[in-house]
Order: C-alpha cells, then structure tokens, then sequence
C-alpha cells in the first residue's frame, strides 16, 4: 500500500447485572421500517447518568430520536443508526425506555431511576472524553460515605471502542462511542461517554542539518526513529493491535534494512555490510513479514527478500537469468497466503518488468514488452491487486493496476504517469500517484477510484492511500521551494505539522485506525 516516491486492558471483563436488558414480554413494536431497540445498558441510576440504546433505524440527527423514560423525555447526546445516547433527565422516574422516529415508537425494558445516596457514591472527574485511537487517559473515581475505592469494577460497554483497566486506565481502539462504567453495587455507579476518533499515522523522512531522519508522524506529532547520526528513512507502517511496526533503512556505510516497534528497532535485517533495504511491512496472525531487497554476493546483484521475524524467509527470483536482479516493492499477507509486487531489471537498472509473487511463486504481470514496475499489493481473499506501471510503445509510462494479471489502465499515455499504492475497500478500488514530466519528476499528485481520476495540487506527488470510512487519506509531499511532508483527507490536505519546515521531508507510507 505504499511505494517510496522520493531520494507509514488488561480487559477486565465484568458483567453488570442486568446491564444489557432485552425487551418486554409485551413491548410496543415499530412498524417496519421504524425503531426497533434491542438493548441498552445500564437498567438503573440516577439523574445525569448516560445511557446507551442499540437497535436499527434510529435516526442520524439527535433531534429526530424522541427518546423517554416513562413519560419523561430524555436528552439525546449523539446518534446514529444503530446507537443512541441519552442523559437520565431531572424529574425522570422508573419506566420503560422508549424510541419513537417519525412517528413510529418502539418501547423495550424497564430503567429504573435510583437517587444519589447520601452515604455512598462515586463521581468521576470526566463526565466524557474525546480521544484518539491508540490513546490512552485515567479516569479519576472519588468515593464518598461508606464507598470504597478499592471495590470499584471498571467496564466497557464496547471494547471494540474502547477499553479500561482496573485502574480506569482507557485506551481508545476504534472509531465510535462507548460508556466506561465504574460499579461497586446498583446504588453505586457512574459512567462516562468516551469518543473516539480515528488516528492518521504516517512515516517518511526529513532532512535535519544535512542528515536524513526516519520519521513517525501520529496525528501530525513527529518522533523520530533514527536519532541524525546516521541516514535514516522509513518507508511502510502498519498498525497491529496496539502496535506501531515501521520499517526503512539506516546508512552505516552502506544501507541496511530495519524494522521498528513501538519506536524502537525490533529488527536488524542486515548488518549494512552489503546493501539492502526494506521496502513494506505486514503484521498477521502475530508474525511480521518485511520485504525488500538485498545483494547476495560479490556480484552487486541484490534480489527481492522477505523477512518473516527478522529471518530471511524467501527469496524471489525464478532463477533464470543470472544478470537479472528482482526488486520487492511491498506485502499483504491474510489467510491465502502471501502475496508480493514488485519487478525485474537487468543489471544495469534497465527493462524492467512488474512482477507479483504468490508465496515465493512468480507472477509475470506482462509480456515483457515494455519496461514497467510494480509498486504496491492489496489482497481481499484470493483476489490480488497490483498497482505500478508499464511503458506503451511511445515510451510514456502509463499507470495501471492488475487483478489476478488482468490489467487496467488508468492514464491516458499522453503524460508520463505511475500508479504507487492501491486500497481496495469493498467494491471500490483506489489507486494513488503521480504524473511526471520528461525527467521524471513528479508534478502532480492523482488518485483514481474505480478509474476516475481525482488531480491534487501542482508540485504534489503522491505515495500512499488508504481508505477508513468512506474518508480517502493519501500521503505523500508537495513542493514549496523545498519539499514538504503532506497528508490529504478526501483531497483537502490536513493541517499537521508535519515537520520543522526548514529542509526537504516526505511521507512515504500512512495507515488509519
């Protein structure tokens, strides 16, 4: 997904009782098409605790959601199509949840409204939190009368948002809403409403008084992966979990392949006494692949390499020619198996042809009429996705993708273009990259889905895309008298700032969760 354009709780599980509550034996049903709730939680507590319903066919404004309890209206705080949540309003007493969205109500069960004890009670010091994925931040419980601290149980109502630790340490997962509920008996809780949004992370390089950096930018907040001493640049990312795995290179003489893990080198590929680099890194079912390429011998011919936890696992080649080295480009490993793009090209850089490999089986995209590359890889399933590009007979590099070997173009042969990662998200295909002029440089950035083209700013280029709900993210640079790290969200470049500004930087790879 990615290609170098430039020289990416303790889960403390506790179930409430009766905190997830089905319907009445005899509830008011929607009628089609209308509200139909299926759960909501919690069944009790006092005014001012927030309550998440599920269901399906809630409206997407707040506004259009009448929601009671008994006869009292609630407050809405957000809704969406399958969940709502409201605030346990002042003068609300026990009685049954109920929807009503354009004139059809469905009612499900009963929510009892209890008062604050004098005694014993919990107050948080946030009744809501906005983060970011992968961010974390406690929650502070103070106890009053005969409450203890101590007996505290932390919950989440989703997890697949967020989750919390018996401490009340939240750490944001995905995109969404979700309660965090601190509990010690049905007359002693408290929640809060946590959002998350979702986070851009992104690496690339910036040089730094003269040296090439690795950088990791997460919402536009830059570590650094290499400390200047040597050249550094990192060229993929990949989230697993809640871990950040990069890889890149690091020049100590002469380049030698890396992977990085939560900001710290995790694997030294090779040991810089010949030349390698690693181009893209893929984390499955807890086994990290890395690609990219190194010499073998004497010969100066270096061939595509996969590394599978920091052991070379493969080496793709068909053996044929030996003045031909191959180039791994990048990798997408799911439960098929793992698939590669890449090309071949003669010793002396010229001809070369885009490749895909299956497992360690090489795919020849073309005839090997016309010299091409292939730069990036998506598989869904069996069906693999090579993007890159191939000259026509007029020697213009036209950019295409390939599924399964059958190739598409998607520029027209009148301008020098190259396709540089593809995203494949349902039934729609993105592709990202550039135009170029005769020297191939890049002047303008492009993505195309499903073959419609989409012109980014001049001066831009582009090397990454990837797609989270429905929003197109691409990273990339763009050139203002020096050249200037970018991420776009649907075609409107994100103020980040990126990088100090003072000397030539560029995304290389960006991933969203």
């Amino acid at each position: 997904m990615k290609k170098i354009v430039f020289s990416s709780t303790l889960v403390l599980t506790f179930l409430v009782l009766l905190f997830s509550c089905g319907k009445d034996d005899s509830p008011t049903e929607a009628g089609p098409g209308g509200p139909n709730i299926t759960s909501f939680s919690p069944t009790s507590g006092t005014v001012g605790t927030s309550i998440f319903i599920t269901g399906q066919n809630f409206s997407t404004t707040a506004s259009a959601n009448t929601v009671k309890i008994g006869n009292t209206t609630a407050t809405v705080t957000s809704a969406s199509a399958t969940e709502i949540f409201i605030t346990v309003p002042e003068g609300a007493t026990t009685g049954a949840i109920s929807i009503t969205v354009d004139g059809q109500t469905d009612t499900a069960g009963t929510f009892t409204v209890t008062e604050e004890s004098g005694n014993a009670g919990i107050t948080l010091n946030k009744s809501s939190l906005d983060l970011f994925t992968l961010d974390s931040e406690t929650l502070i419980a103070t106890t009053t009368g005969g409450a203890n601290a101590n007996d505290i149980v932390w919950s989440s109502e989703d997890e697949s948002v967020a989750i919390v630790d018996d401490n009340g340490k939240i750490t944001a997962v995905g995109k969404g809403k979700t309660l965090i509920n601190a509990y010690i008996s049905d007359q002693v809780s408290t929640n809060s409403l946590i959002t998350v949004s979702p986070s851009v992370f992104a690496v690339g390089y910036e040089v730094v008084n003269g040296t090439s950096i690795a950088k990791m930018w997460k919402n536009g907040v830059a570590s650094n992966l290499t400390d200047g001493t040597d050249f550094g640049a990192a060229s993929s990312i990949f989230i697993d979990g809640s871990d950040i795995y990069a890889c890149g290179i690091i020049i100590k003489g002469l380049p030698a392949a890396v992977a990085w893990k939560n900001g710290e080198i995790l694997y030294e590929l090779t040991d810089g006494s010949k030349y390698a680099n690693a181009s893209s890194i893929h984390v499955y079912n807890d086994d990290v692949y890395v690609i990219g390429n190194e010499e073998l011998g004497d010969d100066n011919i270096s061939n595509g390499t996969i590394w599978k936890n920091g052991v070379t696992y493969a080496t793709l080649t068909d053996g044929l020619n030996a003045n031909e080295r191959s180039i791994g480009e990048d990798i997408f490993v799911n439960e098929t198996g793992i698939s590669s793009a890449g090309y071949e090209e003669s010793e002396q850089h010229e001809n070369g042809t885009p490749k895909s490999w299956e497992n360690t089986t090489q795919i020849d995209l073309t005839n090997e009429a016309y010299h091409g590359r292939g730069y990036s890889v998506h598989a869904v399933g069996s069906e693999v996705y090579v993007a890159g590009y191939e000259k026509n007979n007029e020697g213009t590099s036209v950019a295409k993708y390939w599924i399964n070997q059958e190739v598409i173009s998607l520029s027209n042969g009148l301008q020098n273009a190259e396709a540089q990662s593809i995203f494949v998200d349902g039934e729609n295909i993105y592709v990202a990259g550039s135009y170029f002029d005769d020297q191939e440089n890049p002047v303008q950035a492009v993505v195309w889905k499903n073959g419609s083209a989409t012109e980014y700013g001049v001066g831009s280029a582009a090397s990454s895309v990837y797609v989270y709900d429905n929003d197109v993210y691409v990273g990339g640079a763009e050139t203002e008298g020096i050249v200037r790290a970018i991420v776009w969200k649907n075609g409107e470049a994100l103020e980040l700032e990126l990088t100090e500004g003072a000397s030539d930087s560029a995304v290389l790879s960006i991933f969203v969760r």
